[in-house]
């Protein structure tokens, strides 16, 4: 026996998921400017990947996420270009919704400008001020009096007090993940100004009470049982002890606070744009002309729904934690979360941060400007960081389009049909499938829909190209191109249907080039391993996928960044 096709006869049991509904809800990028490789891999990517699995095997999905317009990354750029953050962030939300069609994600994508997420907002927030979860608090916030004005955590860079990273934020330190409060920085300066004239002065903000839902966090966490970087970032914190949460800030731009007391105050950007998941769930079935279409998505305390969100390490505590605080604060019932699937980081070579200023890295608009989007995501959904981070490589994205996706995959699929065309007039005869390839295309099925279920996606793409190698080792074993041998065109053809549906998700307007030539219509995942016992008749040759010059790539990012960066 082939040791490839050995390899995809382990297949372990599959997790059977016995939900109609699935709910992806994807991060929301921060309409400051345009999602970098690593901001797409770890969340809508990822999510549209999931949402297509799902459709695949025939649950009835919807996939959510949109531009988070508020707080204080956006007030800072738009300070910088001197534009309103109204402004900038609507030319930006419109960018991305470009990028996403691009890259070929099929989403509902909306923004927190939303009236129905303004709305759910102060909803939510009254109900739990209602339910003795919101307390008021006087306390020093930071102020710049070289500006005159209060900062928000975000304005506020200086010494990470656990790490030691000169760059840490007011809220958070990005290079250790430790949350922060702005009185916890060395060395704090301003970045509006530059200045280190910041001072603590005396203001009045409102909080979420996270010691008082502790408990029902503790008995939502251990039910769930979140497994890898989820389940250790999630422990951690909850070890540390929950304080409470300011849901308020000083600050002109995002949703209104509700409280009373609170006027001229906004909701705190980490505590409404979360929230947006189900904002935009009800916004998407409005535009239905259904408004009560979300319920079933979000007020289902049984197995009848899941959901499944995607996003990077570093906003694991808000899914596992935060979000779920918001949603028991109000009183409602709601479906919390089931799955975190959370990438590590995604690095520019030699792992440095991606960087628009400074011109490192490769972001989403200039990403398609240099590759399809097709290809950038089987490069990202094949290398995306599942267990450390990782360093984005020439060499990689190479190997991931000639080798995998093109000399493997598009390699198989060609000679299958070419073959069938020259010998068989492009028809397939009625042929049970051989054992030994029926077993490797099953074992594949199973430890793909394994992974997926899990949300190692980056792992279920490899099952897939692991077939495309048991599909040439058995082309080229059996040679069929020596005589008549209609048998071993029809297993050929069984393995390339199955690697056609398998890639749907990541690749789907590959997929359907393939489904074309293959004459399949609208496959789900349950035709994987099926021969229909009729003749089937191929269509046309098509062109699959051109090869690329990693060196003219490469030629034209350094073009596009002035030959400064590596």
């Amino acid at each position: 026996m082939l040791p490839a096709i050995e390899r995809a006869f382990a297949a372990a049991e599959v997790i059977t998921l016995s939900k109609p509904k699935v709910l992806i809800c994807s991060g929301w990028p921060y309409a400051s400017n345009v999602p970098h490789l690593g901001n797409l891999i770890g969340c809508l990517l990822s999510g549209d990947a999931l949402a297509r699995y799902y459709r695949l095997k025939g649950c009835d999905v919807l996939h959510v996420s949109g531009s988070d317009t508020h707080g204080t990354n956006i007030e800072f750029e738009a300070f910088k270009r001197g534009v309103s953050p109204k402004e900038l962030s609507d030319r930006v939300h419109q960018q991305i919704l470009e990028i996403i069609k691009a890259f070929e994600i099929d989403m509902y994508y909306t923004t927190t400008e939303s009236p129905t997420h303004y709305r759910f907002v102060h909803d939510l927030y009254k109900k739990a001020e209602a339910n003795g979860y919101i307390t008021s608090l006087e306390e020093e916030q930071a102020y710049c009096t070289h500006d005159g004005k209060f900062l928000a955590d975000r304005f506020i860079q200086g010494t990470c007090p656990h790490c030691g990273s000169p760059n840490a934020y007011g809220n958070q330190c990005d290079d250790c993940g430790t949350l922060l409060e702005p009185s916890e920085l060395k060395n704090p300066r301003c970045r509006i100004c530059g200045q280190s004239t910041i001072s603590f002065r005396k203001t009045r903000n409102w909080y979420l009470d996270l010691p008082k839902l502790e408990p029902q966090l503790k008995a939502f966490i251990a039910a769930k049982g979140f497994q890898d970087n989820v389940g250790k970032f999630t422990e951690n914190l909850l070890k540390e002890g929950l304080k409470p949460r300011a849901v308020t800030r000083d600050l002109e731009w995002g949703i209104p606070a509700p409280f009373q007391g609170a006027e001229g105050k906004v909701i705190y950007v980490w505590a409404e744009a979360a929230l947006g998941y189900v904002s935009a769930t009800m916004e998407y079935f409005e535009k239905q002309s259904n408004p009560r279409g979300w319920e079933p998505f979000w007020l289902d305390e049984g197995k009848s729904v899941k959901h499944v969100y995607t996003q990077g390490k570093d906003n694991i505590p808000f899914h596992t934690i935060f979000f779920p605080a918001q949603l028991l604060s109000s009183g409602t019932r709601y479906h919390l979360p089931d799955q975190i699937s959370a990438t590590e980081y995604l690095n520019w070579i030699g792992g440095q941060k991606f960087s628009k200023t400074r011109g490192i890295g490769v972001y989403s608009d200039e990403a398609l400007k240099l590759l399809p989007g097709s290809y950038w995501r089987f490069y990202l959904l094949l290398l995306r960081p599942e267990q450390r981070d990782i360093d984005f490589s020439w060499e990689d994205l190479d190997k991931a389009i000639n080798g995998v996706l093109a000399n493997n995959i598009a390699n198989l699929i060609h000679r299958v049909t070419s073959l069938a065309h020259r010998s068989y007039g492009g028809i397939i005869s009625p042929t049970a499938i051989a054992s030994p390839v029926s077993k490797a295309i099953e074992g594949t099925k199973a430890k793909y829909q394994q992974a997926f279920e899990a949300g190692s996606i980056a792992q279920a793409l490899r099952h897939v190209a692991d077939l495309a190698v048991v599909g040439n080792e058995y082309v080229q074993k059996e040679r069929p191109w020596e005589g008549q041998k209609p048998e071993v065109i029809a297993n050929a053809y069984a393995l390339a249907k199955a690697l056609a549906i398998l890639l749907s998700p990541f690749v789907p307007s590959f997929s359907e080039r393939v489904y074309r030539v293959l004459s399949l219509n609208a496959p789900t995942l349950d035709d994987v391993g099926r021969l229909e016992q009729r003749e089937i008749r191929l269509g046309p040759p098509e062109r699959l996928l051109e090869k690329i010059d990693i060196e003219e790539v490469r030629a034209a990012y350094d073009q596009m960044k002035g030959d400064k960066k590596p």
